[in-house]
């Protein structure tokens, strides 16, 4: 198990870093950042994510834990991001440069490709994260069975 969870946790963070840091238009839409969005990006998330990686290697179950918490509020920033907007339309979180979440997805994610149906208007996940959602989902659900599966 230590073995799958460290697998799925490094393909996170590996995911996130390569979607970040390279251009795959139109899977992605990191050409339309500004340099310091995407070192921003790359440097804060890669950071958050790498902790989680790192705790796992104590192979303690109380590390591995505090890994599978952070995955898990990891989780709930991306629902809160994406997910919410998608089916509610309401944004959380405050933008930088008075940007509004609909300006950001607009400029940065409509031209990516975009595979759920439209809700309203609202801002759709695109399929770069979804794919990096499922990741997060699956590192926090495997950091969480790793240990709750300790005796």
């Amino acid at each position: 198990m230590f073995m799958i969870l460290l697998i799925v946790q490094l393909t996170t963070f590996s995911y996130h870093q390569l979607t970040t840091r390279f251009d795959f238009y139109p899977f992605n839409g990191i050409r339309h950042y500004s340099a310091k969005e995407r070192r921003n990006e790359a440097l804060i998330n890669g950071i958050v994510m790498a902790v989680p990686v790192m705790l796992t290697f104590a192979r303690t179950p109380l590390w591995i834990g505090i890994g599978g918490l952070i995955w898990t509020l990891v989780l709930v920033g991306a629902i809160l991001n994406w997910w919410l907007p998608y089916v509610s339309g309401v944004t959380v979180y405050k933008m930088p440069n008075n940007e509004t979440w609909q300006q950001v997805y607009d400029r940065i994610f409509s031209k990516t490709i975009i595979l759920l149906p439209s809700i309203k208007n609202n801002p759709r996940p695109n399929l770069e994260h979804i794919i990096l959602h499922v990741l997060i989902l699956s590192s926090a659900i495997t950091a969480w069975m790793y240990v709750l599966g300790q005796p």
